[in-house]
């Protein structure tokens, strides 16, 4: 087995390497390919939109990173979206995303938004293992960190999964699936997961 590093937090240096860990290991995710329909530009496409979305959890969360193959976005409990609507960083290098992707990745963010629950929790948006990397515990490692503090401060988890054929990781550290949120007519769904601590 491979040795691996310590779970440790991610700086502003490592943003392109985040974003490309988050790109490949969503690149087949039943969601991600229902908004960027494209194979052959969807990973440029994933890269750009996880690029942005790292800066704001580096700025605003918690990310961390395990043996450069695997990253975590988390939300702290008490987090207040404060930029709802607004695009305050800018993300590079430019690439173009259809119009059609644009509205469902609205709607992606309206349902999870609508849906989210208000009860103070840490939320994990983002988990996402190398492809050559899964199922090698990465994850399980990387999840642990922050449930480790859930757990210790008696605070909640909350995440949605966006595959199905993750949630028995999810279900092995305590999450329950919650629902289900269909997207759209033609869409995958969301299946809400919340962990109570010491589960």
């Amino acid at each position: 087995m491979t040795d691996m590093g310590d779970v440790r937090v991610a700086t502003v240096e490592e943003v392109d390497l985040l974003a490309s860990i988050a790109a490949a290991g969503f690149y087949d995710d039943p969601v991600m390919s229902w908004i960027f329909r494209d194979a052959d530009l969807r990973l440029e496409q994933l890269r750009f939109i996880f690029s942005g979305l790292a800066r704001d959890y580096l700025e605003r969360g918690t990310v961390h990173l395990l043996d450069d193959a695997c990253v975590t976005f988390w939300r702290a409990p008490g987090f207040v979206d404060d930029r709802a609507g607004s695009d305050d960083f800018e993300w590079s290098p430019p690439v173009p995303i259809p119009g059609d992707a644009l509205e469902r990745m609205v709607h992606l963010d309206a349902t999870m938004t609508a849906n989210h629950p208000h009860d103070p929790h840490w939320y994990l948006n983002v988990i996402s293992t190398m492809p050559d990397r899964q199922g090698t515990g990465l994850g399980a490692r990387a999840l642990g960190e922050v449930l480790a503090v859930c757990d210790a401060e008696g605070i909640p988890a909350y995440l949605e999964s966006s595959n199905p054929r993750n949630m028995t990781l999810y279900r092995r550290h305590g999450f329950v699936q919650t629902g289900e949120l269909p997207l759209a007519d033609d869409g995958p769904s969301l299946y809400p997961m919340w962990r109570q601590p010491g589960s």
